[in-house]
């Protein structure tokens, strides 16, 4: 049994066709994996492919795919990990997607996952794919976890009423894996059924008789089964809608209106509402007849449900988890929010001694031990030209250091957030919060990459992934950019610092409002984001609440791997480029490279002082046009890089500490206060733009939102300085 894993996607246009160019890649029996959320659809594929990456977003959405191989017994078979639906009734971009994928590509086999300890919940969808295409698999999943909770079911009666293979596994255990594969490989000899099924839909019948004689005769319908896409047609699915008004063929799309509407009216309910209780009551009737259940009592599953589903309790019980979680990441990769505790409380050496101790601190030293080494190599030994050792040390190797420090940061986060969704926690969270976030267009799942954020925006934008739907994945990811991080806070404290604010009161305050202000940015955009431009009403919060039980480890690594291998290859290289492009403008001017002229003092010299002196021209009506704003223009342009090197920056210009640094600009409080807030608002950081790019797959989405940033924020500073101006006198 051997393993290989396939890159690219192909031409994917999900209105028409999805086409993954199977063909190409010598597969002699195509799979496809179909299933809820939850359901251990991405755990299976793991198991047979042997490889957990994820390959990539179907083009022109943020929806993932993988894809994989697996030689068996001499058989080359393909898989195609499908994204996790309820449904096949396209109200989402992923259940378009699986559909048509479905229905163009026509694999050999579609592998359905039923959950063993939900199967009333996660059969329906089994029963959908059933009424498109008769070369199923059904995979019951977590069937020894059934067993140990009294759920038995009665495999061959369900695959003798079904007439397709019923398959028990336990990916984790690997149980069932062996006969899942030789199901697939024998399909073709063992599968009884050769059509679709045909549910009884009661009333609706002589509707879809009546309608099925123009659907068949349709050509804009040609690719969809008869009764299938009669009965979408019934329920009024838009998609085929929209096709046949391509196709012209108004006949059929009148008529298809005209008997949903006299349905509706004859029998009381919309057609829609029939149909779902139709193949619901088709469900029930089945799984009556091949499950047993034998209580068994999990008391602490029972406490865990009273505290997260009470409205009092479950908000304050997750935010204690999460706030616990995230505060030991955080204190474990930078030491914060313990090392600011610790100075607020005048233990600054032992905040020092946490930060050096924490894993950035650890990496950084080593980084600079490793980054002054190769720069006596390339000198002394190599004897290059100083200008290419500054650029491979300044700054390619810079670039990629810095990427390092995100590594643990990255895979801490990731970890919490796997435990959480592995363990059954994780939706139980976003069920507390959701009536919050729905206010601002987002569901509850809304709060993973907001609370990440006030440490770093970077795992923040990638947890945008947990969305319930494709828009409020773009508003996650164009939104969690204005949460404040901890390298915010730290120029927020600088500034406090350097207006030597006495009063403990003036500075919670300070601190409070510039959260705050962000914050705030960050709802109301996201609001703006689904009202206006995508014009949607919050995403439906409809989740299965997958039983508590004790994450795997295998689990936990395959969802941190895939998240940490996505983030290296898509914003890896962005992050190491633009660090290096940001060393052609500070360490070169028009003289040449500056170091081997001036030494030192070769900034001022430089592009980016230069660049420095144009962006100082927006801030005169804040603080007038002279040498000190031309400083901090350049300050601000290094904040591009990184919040942090706003300060070292300003303190490198001046030859001195960065709170002297900012004294020294000789700011009044309104107009210091205008500037903190504005570098709270403008561009976070390269990694962040970097994420933001290549988690939305939108470089002019990505230009828009950063004008959008320096917009907002410059407004903002204006504001604030406007209202200082008139207050003070």
């Amino acid at each position: 049994m051997s393993h290989k894993h396939c890159g690219g996607a192909g031409d994917v246009n999900v209105a028409a066709k999805v086409n993954l160019n199977e063909a190409d890649r010598g597969c002699d029996v195509k799979v496809a994996l179909v299933g809820n959320p939850n359901v251990g659809k991405s755990t299976l594929f793991n198991v047979l492919t042997g490889e957990n990456v994820r390959v990539g977003n179907w083009p022109g959405t943020t929806v993932g795919f993988k894809e994989g191989e697996l030689n068996y017994g001499g058989v080359n078979i393909c898989f195609t990990d499908l994204p996790g639906i309820y449904g096949l009734s396209a109200l989402s971009l992923e259940e378009v997607i699986a559909r048509e994928y479905i229905i163009s590509n026509k694999p050999d086999v579609v592998l359905v996952l039923v959950d063993s300890l939900l199967p009333e919940r996660t059969m329906y969808l089994a029963i959908q794919m059933l009424e498109i295409t008769p070369n199923v698999i059904i995979v019951l999943t977590k069937s020894d976890e059934a067993h140990k909770r009294g759920i038995h079911i009665h495999y061959d009666k369900l695959e003798e009423r079904l007439g397709v293979p019923v398959i028990p596994i336990s990916a984790l255990r690997k149980e069932g894996i062996r006969e899942l594969l030789n199901a697939i490989i024998g399909f073709k000899s063992r599968v009884k059924r050769r059509e679709p099924i045909a549910i009884d839909y009661g009333p609706l019948n002589n509707f879809i008789n009546e309608l099925s004689t123009y659907v068949s005769s349709s050509k804009a319908l040609s690719k969809y089964p008869v009764r299938w896409a009669t009965i979408r047609l019934l329920e009024g699915d838009y998609r085929l809608e929209e096709l046949l008004i391509q196709y012209n063929e108004k006949e059929v799309l009148k008529k298809a209106q005209e008997l949903r509407e006299i349905a509706r009216i004859t029998l009381g309910r919309p057609p829609q509402e029939l149909s779902i209780s139709a193949r619901y009551g088709y469900v029930d009737a089945l799984l009556k007849e091949v499950v047993v259940r034998v209580e068994v009592r999990n008391r602490g599953e029972l406490i865990v449900k009273k505290v997260f589903m009470n409205p009092l309790t479950g908000i304050p019980a997750s935010i204690a988890i999460l706030l616990v979680a995230f505060t030991l990441i955080f204190s474990l990769n930078t030491g914060f929010p313990l090392n600011f505790i610790l100075r607020y409380l005048g233990f600054y050496e032992a905040a020092d001694l946490i930060e050096s101790l924490s894993l950035s601190g650890v990496i950084g030293a080593a980084s600079e031990i490793a980054l002054n080494q190769v720069k006596e190599f390339l000198e002394e030994t190599l004897h290059l030209n100083p200008a290419i050792t500054s650029f491979i040390t300044d700054g390619a190797l810079t670039g990629f250091t810095t990427l390092l420090s995100f590594i643990p940061l990255i895979t801490f986060t990731f970890v919490v957030l796997a435990v959480l969704e592995d363990s059954g926690l994780e939706p139980r969270i976003a069920v507390s919060f959701h009536t919050i976030f729905s206010k601002f267009g987002l569901s509850g799942r809304a709060i993973y990459p907001y609370l990440i954020g006030f440490g770093c925006n970077v795992p923040a934008i990638l947890t945008s992934r947990t969305a319930l739907d494709d828009e409020e994945r773009r508003q996650l990811i164009y939104t969690s950019a204005f949460i404040p991080c901890q390298a915010r806070l730290i120029v927020i404290l600088a500034f406090i610092s350097a207006l030597a604010i006495e009063s403990p009161l003036y500075q919670a305050l300070t601190v409070v409002s510039a959260y705050v202000l962000g914050i705030s940015v960050a709802l109301i955009t996201s609001l703006m984001l689904r009202k206006l431009l995508y014009r949607k009403e919050s995403p439906e919060f409809v989740l299965e609440l997958p039983p508590l039980h004790k994450p795997s480890l295998k689990v936990v690594w395959w969802l941190t791997w895939d998240n940490l291998k996505h983030f290296l290859r898509k914003a890896g290289l962005i992050i190491v480029s633009v660090t290096a492009f940001f060393w052609f403008l500070t360490y070169l001017g028009p003289e040449g490279f500056l170091p081997a002229i001036y030494g030192d003092e070769f900034f001022t010299h430089s592009y980016a002082y230069i660049l420095g002196s144009y962006i100082a021209i927006p801030l005169k009506p804040i603080i007038g046009y002279h040498e000190n704003a031309v400083k901090l223009g350049t300050a601000l342009l290094a904040g591009f890089i990184a919040k942090e090197a706003l300060l070292t920056t300003l303190a490198q210009i001046q030859g001195t500490d960065p709170i002297t640094a900012i004294r020294s600009l000789n700011l009044t409080y309104g107009q210091a206060l205008s500037i903190m807030y504005f570098t709270i608002l403008y561009v976070p950081c390269i990694a962040t733009l970097a994420t933001i790019l290549s988690e939305g797959r939108n470089a002019k989405a990505t230009l828009a939102l950063t004008a959008y940033m320096v917009s907002i924020g410059y407004a903002v500073m204006l504001l604030t300085s406007f209202i200082f101006s008139i207050t003070t006198g």
